[in-house]
């Protein structure tokens, strides 16, 4: 094989790299999802809510965050019916791919956005954690995808809030 040929190859491989499904390893870290309720506690100690208050707010973000991965897995049961109120939530589009720790992220920061005083703390944290779940190398698509799966989830679980 040319010189030229062997570029062109490793020119392939290395582009293809991040949509064969290597960025699942990394974004499957449940560390992105305790700092986003890490995230939501600093500011729940910063608006000084009382603690009943800062329940409810855990109670919450923890069933938007749990609600949007239950796709992910066959296992997983939802809490609707079994919550007061709580209807089924948005389902994702059959066929397409999403990554659920993404929507998860998504639907817990939002609703915790909708919860607390200190809004532009919690818009800081969520720019830069945006940039290290992109950096994962999640396609485009799919984190573009699971982030509006994710707006899904938390707009039905403000609305029975």
């Amino acid at each position: 094989m040319t010189r030229f040929g062997w570029i062109v190859a490793l020119m392939l491989v290395f582009s293809c790299s991040t949509n064969n499904g290597e960025y699942k390893a990394k974004i499957e870290n449940a560390e992105f999802v305790h700092r986003s309720i890490k995230a939501v506690t600093d500011i729940i100690v910063h608006d000084i809510f009382s603690p009943p208050v800062a329940s409810r707010i855990y109670a919450y973000i923890s069933v938007a965050g749990y609600e949007a991965i239950i796709p992910k897995d066959d296992t997983y049961v939802s809490l609707a019916g079994q919550l007061h109120g709580l209807t089924e939530s948005p389902k994702p589009e059959e066929g397409k791919e999403y990554c659920y720790e993404v929507a998860s992220v998504q639907a817990i920061l939002k609703v915790g956005r909708a919860l607390i005083f200190s809004e532009d703390k919690l818009d800081n944290f969520y720019t830069n954690l945006m940039e290290e779940l992109k950096a994962t190398g999640v396609p485009d698509d799919v984190f573009e995808r699971s982030l509006a799966y994710g707006d899904q989830v938390a707009d039905h679980i403000i609305a029975w809030s």
